[in-house]
């Protein structure tokens, strides 16, 4: 999904795995843990396997959740049109509910995309006699309407803003439309959005958009159902209806999801071709398998990094992101794995992701807001160095653009213009208006998310404000908090990150684009017309050196307005079980538990 305010995936995820004997005794609630859910009372020979999450899931309506975590567990309930390959090249696109990728047209701005035939909504009381009906192209249709309705106050409205013949005029009229004339006005068409026949799609555009095809395959673009939206209303959030492998079992606000098969997922089978790499590791041994292949998904929420850690030191789970206080236990001086987790059959996956991290300001606020100078004094005076070192084990390297070095137009160490520096931070200060502090009120840190990391990134960026007579309180939030508080602009400052969606520049620089503003994605509300017009530009480009002008242009911009300070991109240190099968790191695909099985002979071993 998205583009979704994202932290890194593997800050928040790890796997367990267990498989289910018909000896099995039954447990009390009290009883049953993480840690030891082969004692939960399954049928026989029931594979299992359990998403440990670090916080809760904020939405599982695809129009509006716009977090990694929501992703990650609607993914495998919801499907769109296209979806991102599992074994290949990164970023390769193929169709999932579209029977062949899109027939272009009209100079590409004509896309008609052609539906599978069969393909149904999992059981749910909203349809007749509770049965899940077929998807058709009035789905598709229904399902970008609702991104588009300003009343859901999507953040993903920028998908499809400025680019759908008449999309911008429907939302504007909507908008406008009395209460006793939504629905009817909600039902008219939208000239680029057009359904010839119930399996056949036709997107008329603007203009040409080189990114479509990638929004295509983001999760908040899945289909959803008109009957499903309209039985539960404002509750939609808690009742996920898709067409994906699996389905809502159980859902306890706070504590778990569990998810099943989903019994009228069409036929679909694990893949006969990949790479070389993937040959290489085993990952086509599973060619030709039904998917999914667990019966049962469970998610769990555990905040705490140190529980998770001790359960994977333990075998009771298969996945694990290292801890920060656990990283020179798990990997060597040399950047590998320590002799003894790999003689306990524990397999490294490293891999720059496509992560980026930044210290962010409200520009809405009307003490950081109007005052560059105290931004950059800010700015100045955060040690980005000390800090990656200390609270991230130098897992990642210093930034001066959110788009990472691998991407067009990417990170250029030199073009940073803010090195550690207390007595420039100081003068800054003081030219800012408060010299040593003076007369500056406290300013407010929010934490996005309760891990212990954030808690210590926020007293040590206190630290570092205290240096030059800055205080600095520190807020503690749930991840559903956080992203709340930089929907309605009600922060000063917050730790905020971006995964990729898609690997193109535009999908990390439109969350400074003007119109994205709060509540959509650009949360620190930056507003400027040249960046705006560049942005514009970026978007129907086509890759190339004036493209890259334009992506440097833009970081130059930010970096000159300070909207935010950039921090770093991030490096993934994962570990896994070797009798976690099918498993590849991947830094695209949201919802692919599908694909993983275990080996419980290895396992037991």
């Amino acid at each position: 999904m998205q583009n979704m305010s994202k932290l890194s995936l593997f800050s928040f995820l790890i796997f367990s795995v267990s498989f289910f004997s018909q000896c099995t005794p039954k447990k009390t609630e009290t009883e049953t843990s993480t840690a030891n859910l082969e004692n939960s009372p399954t049928p026989a020979k029931t594979k299992s396997l359990t998403f440990v999450i670090g916080d809760d899931v904020k939405s599982g309506d695809p129009a509006t959740f716009n977090d990694v975590i929501s992703a990650e567990v609607m993914g495998n309930i919801f499907e769109g049109l296209y979806g991102f390959r599992y074994l290949g090249k990164m970023g390769d696109i193929e169709p999932v509910l579209a029977e062949t990728l899109p027939v272009y047209s009209d100079k590409n701005k004509t896309l008609t995309i052609t539906l599978k035939k069969g393909i149904l909504f999992a059981d749910d009381p909203a349809f007749p006699n509770s049965k899940g009906r077929e998807v058709t192209a009035d789905d598709f249709i229904y399902s970008v309407k609702r991104i588009a309705e300003a009343r859901n106050t999507s953040s993903n409205w920028w998908m499809f803003d400025g680019m759908v013949v008449g999309l911008n005029e429907w939302r504007h009229v909507l908008e406008t439309a009395p209460s006793d004339k939504y629905a009817e006005t909600f039902a008219k068409d939208v000239p680029g959005l057009q359904s010839p026949d119930s399996h056949t799609i036709v997107l008329k555009l603007i203009k040409p958009y080189p990114q479509l095809l990638s929004i295509l395959a983001m999760n908040p673009t899945a289909v959803t159902a008109k009957e499903v939206v309209e039985k539960y209303a404002a509750e939609i959030i808690n009742h996920p209806i898709g067409t994906g492998p699996y389905k809502i079992k159980e859902w306890v606000r706070g504590s778990k999801i569990v998810l099943e098969k989903n019994a009228n997922f069409r036929s679909e089978l694990y893949p006969s071709a990949g790479s070389d790499e993937d040959k290489t590791k085993g990952l086509l041994a599973a060619s030709g398998q039904k998917l999914p292949i667990v019966d049962l998904i469970q998610f769990e929420i555990i905040k705490e990094e140190q529980p998770r850690w001790l359960h994977f030191k333990s075998g009771n789970l298969a996945y694990a992101n290292i801890p920060k206080d656990n990283f020179k236990e798990a990997i060597g001086a040399d950047g590998q794995l320590s002799p003894a987790l790999a003689n306990d059959g524990v397999q490294l996956h490293k891999a720059m992701s496509l992560t980026s991290w930044w210290l962010e300001f409200n520009l809405k606020d009307p003490i950081l807001g109007k005052n560059k100078k105290l931004r950059q004094a800010i700015a100045h005076a955060f040690d980005r160095a000390k800090a990656l070192n200390l609270l991230y084990n130098d897992r990642g390297i210093l930034s001066s653009s959110p788009v990472p070095p691998d991407l067009e137009g990417g990170s250029n160490l030199e073009a940073f213009p803010y090195a550690y520096d207390l007595e420039k931070a100081k003068k800054l200060l003081a030219e800012a208006g408060f010299k040593d502090g003076k007369g500056l009120a406290e300013l407010s840190l929010d934490l996005r998310g309760t891990n212990p990391t954030n808690r210590q990134f926020g007293e040590f960026l206190q630290s570092n404000l205290a240096a030059i007579g800055i205080k600095l309180n520190i807020l503690a939030n749930s991840f559903p908090e956080a992203l709340e508080k930089t929907k309605s602009s009600k922060f000063q400052m917050m730790l905020a990150g971006w995964a990729a969606d898609y690997p193109d520049p535009e999908n990390f620089l439109a969350l400074w684009y003007g119109p994205n503003k709060a509540p959509g994605n650009n949360t620190s509300n930056f507003q400027n017309k040249e960046f705006d017009k560049l942005y514009d530009k970026i978007r129907i480009e086509n890759p190339g050196p004036e493209r890259v002008k334009a992506v440097q242009r833009m970081t130059q911009i930010l970096n000159d307005e300070v909207p935010v300070v950039f921090f770093f991109h991030a490096m993934d240190y994962v570990v896994s079980r070797n009798w976690l099968k099918n498993y590849k790191p991947h830094l695209l695909l949201y919802g692919g538990a599908k694909y993983l099985d275990l080996d419980t002979g290895l396992k037991a071993r």
